[in-house]
């Protein structure tokens, strides 16, 4: 009690600006006796149109038999730890513990929930410790590492955790804690935490080349450390919606470890080819998975009302910068489309139709 106590007193002298007017609702903790859609706007996955890569990894398929890869420990479809203790586990579990606090379900967090989520966020060596070194490998590395004064302003894309999502964390925990806003909050909160673990899975399948054991903390990063069937985090998110591209990338994790089995395991990896296909294949698999999860906020601003269509709207305002250059590689005017309608103030006039359909064309398959 003395924690929580001596926590809300440290969230409360923050002190943000207000946010704009009509986002605030449910500030007691009780259901906000509405805003959510009668009936969620459906999507059903089709990838009969979205072949294996030649060079993806098919566990799933005569274990592995039908690919290019070679025989691996990986092959019976399981993923075998390198290390069996392996702490990402406890920081997705705790993840998953936030969300039943903040966003799973149709009730509006309180103040406590927000303080007793950040003792969550907060426990020694769990998520705040890893997102406030978080780089993004899809950008050129800074001269000095991101934990390093300074280095983070000067390379916000690289040093994405403590440039752009511990400013988004620490304030959306602050003012929730102040019981305002809380669906909003609890959102940028969950859309953070996600793009958090999309980058942390990719980015310890590189740090796996010196440290073998960290392809057992991109597994646990992306599904918790679980059987493909039983997934948690990330995972779960993506399966929920795109069952397919969840098991691609949980293929892709299994790719990740027959890498490093045949690739030196116990010193440090050369076979930088074989990672960065199975790297490929992972980061395709989960873009998909997470384009999808933004398609099912955006096109439930159809149907959602008041504060819990604003924060459908920030869910999507958060999470879509992630989506950024991947989506403008593939399609400078998709790109356009999302960044445009995304940026409006009032989730009413977005045009949902428009959006969908950009996510879509740009990212067809997993």
């Amino acid at each position: 009690m003395f924690l929580r106590v001596l926590l809300l007193s440290w969230l409360l002298c923050a002190c943000p600006a207000p946010l704009p007017s009509g986002t605030d609702a449910g500030l007691d903790g009780s259901r906000d006796g509405g805003g959510f859609c009668a009936t969620l706007p459906s999507f059903t996955e089709n990838v009969s149109a979205c072949p294996f890569a030649m060079d993806d990894y098919r566990p799933r398929e005569n274990n592995s038999a039908n690919d290019t890869w070679p025989a691996c420990v990986s092959d019976t479809n399981v993923f075998s730890p390198i290390n069996p203790s392996i702490s990402s586990v406890a920081r997705v579990a705790a993840f998953e513990q936030m969300a039943d606090l903040l966003w799973r379900g149709q009730r509006t967090p309180g103040p406590q929930d927000f303080v007793d989520a950040r003792v969550l966020y907060a426990q020694d060596q769990g998520l705040d410790s890893r997102v406030q070194r978080r780089e993004d490998i899809h950008y050129p590395a800074a001269a000095m590492a991101c934990s390093t004064a300074g280095v983070p302003a000067a390379n916000p894309d690289r040093c994405v955790g403590p440039a752009k999502l511990l400013p988004i964390l620490n304030e959306a925990f602050t003012r929730g804690a102040m019981g305002e806003s809380p669906q909003v909050h609890a959102a940028r909160i969950e859309a953070a935490m996600l793009w958090f673990l999309y980058t942390s899975t990719l980015s310890e399948v590189v740090s796996c080349t010196s440290r073998a054991q960290d392809c057992d903390s991109s597994w646990a990063y992306y599904g918790g450390g679980a059987p493909r069937d039983q997934v948690v985090g990330l995972a779960k998110a993506v399966q929920a919606l795109a069952p397919e591209a969840h098991q691609r990338a949980y293929d892709a994790t299994l790719a990740v470890r027959c890498w490093r089995n045949l690739d030196n395991e116990t010193g440090v990896a050369t076979n930088l080819t074989l990672r960065d296909r199975a790297l490929s294949q992972l980061d395709r698999a989960m873009l998909r998975g997470l384009v999808v999860v933004l398609r099912q906020r955006v096109a439930e601003l159809s149907c959602t009302t008041g504060a819990t269509r604003d924060a459908r709207l920030t869910f999507v305002q958060v999470l879509s910068p992630l989506l950024e250059r991947a989506l403008r590689e593939r399609s400078p005017s998709s790109a356009d489309v999302v960044k445009t309608q995304l940026a409006k103030v009032d989730a009413a006039t977005v045009d949902v139709s428009a959006v969908t359909a950009a996510l879509d064309t740009a990212f067809p398959c997993p």
